[in-house]
């Protein structure tokens, strides 16, 4: 066995036991697969790098089937698994095609990284709205269970008036108009986060990130799925909802990590001690700060589009 076969073998089991571990931890799965995206250059040709992603999509499949396997006859056990797999397989399809497009640039691996995700998203979504008897069966017991924690948290004394069944309303419009955009936000993080690992102490890297921006075109996507949210206020329209608030959160949230990358740029010219990591993670940080996060996830996004006409790093 040659070094680099032994290098790729001790890598692909180290990526997928970590994946699992990751996985199976609950709080840190949705970071399960960093480990296979970070390990991925150890990979020559980069295609063997899919076999970890492929052992995990197998070992989680057979493990959530096999877990289930005494509830087949009940009609909620199939929607449930269609929805609690969603995530993990996408952003295992996911990575398996950010590794293969290799050193293609970081948004068009991402977008090609989501188009799985999307399909399947509107898909699912698509198939729980027909409200046949599975789909049914498990909108009923996802209600149950968010009942059930509801009355442990409240102690069966709902606040505001408030009812277990507007409760689970609420969880179900914001998972149907949100899903693109966590899935985005998740595998984005993930993505991001393997990239600044694997280009640690690389000078360079840090000035590309100064440099991050999406096409011009792009803003024209982003004007149109928030004018879709606009007339699904007017026109009641559940696909034109749907579809407009996924894609408009989605793309605001690629127009943010723009918007960070040119507070990078100022930052750095100001100062060139400063790394475009440490400006992105305190940016990240500050987005769930109550107070300052309104201006995180509403200033930086407008910063994103506005270069859209106006070239901030035009001296950088």
């Amino acid at each position: 066995m040659d070094q680099q076969t032994g290098t790729m073998i001790k890598s692909g089991v180290i990526a997928t036991i970590l994946a699992l571990v990751l996985y199976k931890m609950g709080v840190s799965s949705p970071l399960f697969i960093l480990p296979l995206l970070f390990f991925a250059p150890k990979f020559k040709p980069n295609i063997w790098a899919v076999v970890p992603v492929a052992l995990v999509l197998a070992i989680l499949l057979a493990y959530n089937l096999i877990g289930t396997s005494d509830l087949w006859r009940s009609s909620s056990t199939i929607g449930v698994l269609l929805v609690g797999l969603y995530f993990p397989i996408s952003s295992l399809v996911g990575a398996g095609i950010w590794i293969l497009l290799g050193e293609r640039r970081m948004l068009t691996k991402l977008l090609s990284a989501s188009a799985f995700a999307t399909a399947a998203g509107f898909g699912l979504v698509y198939w729980l709205s027909l409200g046949g008897p599975v789909a049914t069966a498990t909108g009923e017991l996802y209600q149950r269970t968010i009942g059930v924690l509801i009355s442990t948290v409240f102690g069966g004394e709902m606040p505001m008036g408030l009812t277990t069944e507007a409760i689970f309303q609420a969880i179900v419009s914001l998972l149907k108009r949100g899903f693109l955009p966590m899935f985005v936000g998740q595998f984005g993080f993930c993505a991001l986060l393997s990239t600044i690992l694997i280009h640690r102490g690389d000078s360079s890297f840090q000035a590309r990130m100064t440099n991050w921006k999406l096409s011009e075109n792009f803003v024209w996507l982003f004007l149109g799925a928030w004018s879709l949210v606009l007339v699904s206020l007017v026109v009641k329209i559940p696909f034109f909802d749907i579809v407009g608030w996924n894609v408009a959160l989605a793309t605001t949230l690629l127009y943010m990590v723009q918007g960070v990358s040119i507070v990078a740029m100022f930052f750095r010219r100001k100062n060139p001690n400063v790394t475009a990591t440490r400006v992105f993670v305190l940016a990240l940080i500050s987005a769930f700060l109550p107070g300052i996060n309104l201006v995180i996830w509403i200033a930086l996004p407008l910063l994103g589009v506005a270069e859209t006409w106006i070239n901030f790093r035009k001296n950088s």
